[in-house]
């Protein structure tokens, strides 16, 4: 692309990339943030600009998609068992900060993973947006910053079958389920009460047996301190 043709915009060094003879890039223009493309815009949704004849598309949805289609690295990935934060950016502004700081960490701590899109229903809930915006606005984060390692998208807190439905769709890679609402918490029990609670539970509904559990569970190696130290 024409950098010297695009002198009314403000450009994000990081997020120039070549790929296949076309040129994406992240620029402030006045007060908003767009996606300048020469080349191939085949798919995206904006206006040429006069100077460059760059296409120019707002960061919207379709654009996002798109964008995520041509660059494999903004799309999130499954993370495993690596050692992985979650960032939790309830705004959808910090992710560019979130790089910046995980860049710095010092040597070894680089290792960790970042989860850059975690929010749950009750936080999408509280700041109205969807799980669709907040993968999209670590995206456009992720593209603005140039991160190209693994990333996750995490739906946090999911409590009923059809909480998942739109992160999945949305391409999340990480499901966190919170089963509170199904955990018995009273603990003043005589152990016959513990048993008959235990015994209660469906186990056919669970695709389990309580006497399977009970050898998993008894067959974690466990250190000095309790903690469980392989699975």
């Amino acid at each position: 692309m024409q950098l010297e043709g695009l002198y009314d915009l403000s450009i994000y060094p990081h997020s120039v990339f070549d790929v296949e003879g076309t040129t994406f890039l992240l620029a402030r223009r006045e007060q908003s943030k767009v996606l300048g493309i020469q080349g191939d815009g085949a798919g995206f949704e904006g206006i040429r600009h006069e100077a460059s004849g760059a296409l120019l598309c707002p960061l919207a949805a379709v654009n996002a998609a798109a964008l995520r289609g041509r660059l494999a690295w903004l799309r999130p990935a499954p993370l495993g068992l690596r050692t992985s934060a979650g960032f939790g950016d309830r705004l959808g502004l910090a992710t560019p900060g979130h790089i910046r700081a995980i860049r710095d960490l010092p040597r070894g701590a680089g290792a960790i993973a970042p989860i850059f899109a975690q929010q749950s229903v009750r936080e999408n809930t509280r700041t109205g947006r969807t799980p669709q915006q907040v993968l999209d606005d670590a995206t456009w984060g992720v593209f603005e910053e140039g991160w190209q390692r693994p990333w996750g998208a995490d739906a946090d807190h999911l409590k009923t079958p059809d909480d998942v439905a739109p992160f999945a769709d949305a391409g999340y890679t990480f499901f966190t389920i919170d089963p509170g609402d199904h955990v018995d918490d009273e603990i003043d029990l005589e152990p016959v009460q513990l048993e008959a609670k235990v015994s209660a539970l469906p186990w056919e509904a669970l695709e389990d047996l309580q006497g399977d559990l009970e050898r998993r569970f008894l067959a974690m190696p466990f250190d000095l301190d309790g903690h469980e130290v392989s699975f």
